[in-house]
């Protein structure tokens, strides 16, 4: 089965890529859309975004999931899963779900909510059968270095001093959510929305913890008492959808998880 993947190169896009059991072709930034149809895959995993910088992600975010899009919807794809993201809610005093509305304060979450619109318009309008999956904090090989996991193990391992916000998240090994997206592209349902994560959140201080342990080392923490705008005390998922759609569940447990990358 060949697969058309964006952001290939990217946390999500390289374990994805490794994990593929079939032909891949990685679509690359700047590149003509065009490729696609020339590939003609059976399958659209479309991981590319732009996270950072705010001036390019209308290009990255929303133009170039429509462009992927109008082309998908000429070719007999089998599925398609927009990578979206938890922050497309915004912030919430609960549990997310896939039936909450979209309540975006930054730029990252609008165009990404943005892309997900897209995508549930051309299911239904032109019967592409693309889905959104919305991951919660992916943690796992391949995070780059900035992240709180990888430089919290540094810190570990090197005594070094560690800034720690306040902030919650759920965190979600990369290899179940692949799992969960391999689940969704067997079973195709144009236009429906499935969130990845594991139904428990942890401070920035408790996942310090794991690692220490883990490490065998304290870690120098440097409070920092004011929240990131895109940081909450409450950012935890409701899976119930993706386990009653594929049987899907978490299976990497956190503390396991971590131990993995600190013997790596």
């Amino acid at each position: 089965m060949k697969l058309f993947l964006t952001g290939g190169t990217g946390f999500l896009g390289r374990n994805i890529y490794e994990k593929w059991d079939g032909s891949s072709y990685l679509y690359s930034r700047n590149q003509y859309i065009g490729t696609l149809s020339v590939h003609a895959p059976d399958y659209i995993i479309h991981c590319a975004a732009e996270i950072k910088k705010n001036e390019e992600m209308f290009d990255s975010n929303i133009a170039l999931t429509y462009q992927i899009l109008e082309e998908a919807r000429k070719l007999p794809i089998k599925a398609m899963v927009y990578i979206g993201s938890s922050s497309e809610y915004g912030r919430k005093s609960h549990p997310m779900t896939e039936k909450d509305f979209l309540d975006p304060t930054t730029l990252y979450e609008a165009t990404k909510g943005a892309g997900s619109l897209l995508c549930q318009a051309y299911a239904r309008e032109y019967g592409v059968p693309v889905m959104i999956a919305r991951p919660f904090s992916l943690y796992g090989k391949y995070e780059p270095d900035e992240r709180l996991i990888p430089t919290a193990i540094r810190c570990a391992k090197a005594g070094w001093e560690l800034n720690v916000s306040p902030g919650c998240h759920d965190f979600i090994h990369v290899d179940d959510f692949i799992e969960g997206l391999f689940l969704m592209l067997k079973k195709p349902m144009p236009g429906e929305i499935y969130n990845f994560g594991t139904g428990i959140q942890r401070s920035n201080n408790e996942v310090v913890d794991v690692i220490e342990k883990a490490v065998g080392r304290k870690v120098k923490r440097v409070p920092i008492e004011k929240m990131r705008v895109y940081d909450t005390d409450m950012w935890v998922c409701d899976y119930g959808k993706a386990n009653r759609t594929f049987l899907w569940q978490p299976r990497i447990l956190f503390e396991e998880g971590i131990r993995e990358l600190c013997r790596s």
